[in-house]
Order: C-alpha cells, then sequence, then structure tokens
C-alpha cells in the first residue's frame, strides 16, 4: 500500500505547481502555505532561519544543493520542523539544525508519516527526542545523519507508539529510544532484515546489529507481530529465557545509592 501511495503522490505532482524559494516565496513556511497536495517545492541554498509547519499536506520539499549547502536554523526558538494531520511530505536534501523543544528539536512528528531523505539532522536538544520524535505513524528515514543531538530520551528519536523506518541513516553517538514501542526497522540498503526482540520493542533489522544492541534476533524474513512475545518482566537480559544469566545482571546492578 506504501508504494501505491507513493506512485499516487508522484503522479500527482507531475500534473500540479512547482515553487521556487526564494524566487516566487520569500521564505520556505509561505511556500507550504501556498502549496497544495502533490506540489513540490525547491529550496535554493542558503540558511534558512524559520520553524516550518506541514499540517495535512503531501508535498515534495527538497534543495537544490544538498544538505550541507542548505540549512533550515530554528535558533533555539522551537522544533525546527513539524509534521502533523496526517501528512505524507517528502523532505529531501537539508540540513535540519537549532532546534530546541520539549518534544523533538530538530523533527517532531505526530500522526503522520512522513519521508526525509539525504538529511543531516544535528545540533538539537530536547526532552524527548533531540534530532525527532515521533508520536505515533511510520515516518521513513533514509539516508540521513544524527548527530551532536542532545536529550533526556533518545539523543537521535525518540518514538512512541510508533513505528518508525530507519534505511541506511548514521547515529554519530546519539542514542535511539521507544516508549510504548510497536516496531521499529533499522536497516541498511542491502542486508536482509529479520524480527529482533529487545525487552518490549521490536525492531526490524539484519543479524549483526541486532546481537551488538543485545537483542535476540529471529531470522531473515521474520516479522515482529509473529516473533516477539510480549515482554516477561523477569527475562532481564531479554534474550526469551529466565535463567541464571539474568540474575547475574540483576546482582551486577547491586551498590550504592548516590
Amino acid at each position: 500500500m506504501k508504494y501505491i501511495l507513493g506512485i499516487l503522490f508522484y503522479s500527482a505532482a507531475i500534473a500540479n505547481d512547482t515553487w521556487h524559494v526564494p524566487r516566487e516565496c520569500e521564505t520556505i513556511q509561505e511556500a507550504i502555505d501556498i502549496a497544495e497536495t502533490g506540489d513540490e517545492i525547491i529550496i535554493s541554498a542558503g540558511v534558512w532561519k524559520e520553524q516550518l509547519v506541514i499540517d495535512g499536506k503531501s508535498i515534495y520539499i527538497h534543495s537544490e544543493a544538498g544538505a550541507e549547502e542548505t540549512v533550515i536554523h530554528a535558533g533555539g526558538m522551537g522544533v525546527v520542523v513539524r509534521c502533523t494531520g496526517g501528512t505524507l511530505t517528502i523532505f529531501e536534501g537539508f540540513t535540519i539544525r537549532g532546534g530546541k523543544a520539549i518534544q523533538g528539536g530538530g523533527v517532531c512528528i505526530e500522526n503522520s508519516s512522513p519521508t526525509f531523505r539525504l538529511c543531516l539532522i544535528d545540533f538539537n536538544s530536547a526532552e524527548e527526542g533531540g534530532g525527532a520524535y515521533v508520536l505515533r505513524g511510520t515516518p521513513v528515514f533514509e539516508q540521513c545523519c544524527f548527530s551532536f543531538n542532545l536529550a533526556e530520551k533518545g539523543d537521535g528519536i525518540w518514538a512512541k507508539h510508533a513505528r518508525p523506518e530507519l534505511t541506511a541513516c548514521i547515529f554519530a553517538g546519539d542514542s535511539i529510544g521507544w516508549e510504548s514501542g510497536e516496531m521499529v526497522t533499522i536497516r541498511d540498503t542491502n542486508s536482509p532484515a529479520g524480527a529482533c526482540c529487545i525487552r518490549d520493542v521490536c525492531v526490524q533489522t539484519a543479524s549483526v546489529a541486532c546481537w551488538e544492541a543485545g537483542g535476540l534476533y529471529r531470522g531473515e524474513a521474520t516479522t515482529c507481530v509473529e516473533a516477539c512475545a510480549p515482554v516477561c518482566d523477569e527475562d532481564v537480559t531479554g534474550d526469551g529465557v529466565v535463567n541464571s544469566t539474568d540474575v547475574l545482571r540483576v546482582i551486577s546492578s547491586f551498590g550504592f545509592c548516590p
């Protein structure tokens, strides 16, 4: 279904309008406000000091010169890019920087499934999701780099009741976290993915990445729905078995409180 929607989206884009910033619109947000679903917005190189909001529309927003030359900077005044209302908008070729918020400094996604492609998401901060915060939805991050983001929960991404897909992304010291997670897909473009059970979270990823994360890999082509059982509180290590290893993990945590 996702691929069918993608085909329909791009077919509509061919027939609809193209907006250039700053040639036709002075700001990116102005172009977003004018554009209708299926339109294309092309952004010239430069530092754009804006906070973008896309509510419901599904448009294609991309840079002319690539992420290193096209920066959207919130100046520490809030979220850089906020996506709500079921938007399927595609963002391609931007640096998303300078966001500061309670949830999602760089990107805040609520009930939406946008795609971020070839983006640098860096130097953002939040309480939850310094780089990106996802509350319900299936957003896609393709070939994006998360770095130098700060948060109490999830420097890179924090997902809640969501199913984000991460393909060929780099997390340079940034963490990924979940709360009440359903499924997260993390893979490169070549490795076959399978279900990886990590405590109460299921991740679709390759075997090596799963093992390095301390997860239990269920095999190629397996799905989270069929492979990962509900969490067992006694299974401290998350390996699907309650045994002496779990006891040793608890004992190793003994010590004095600060």
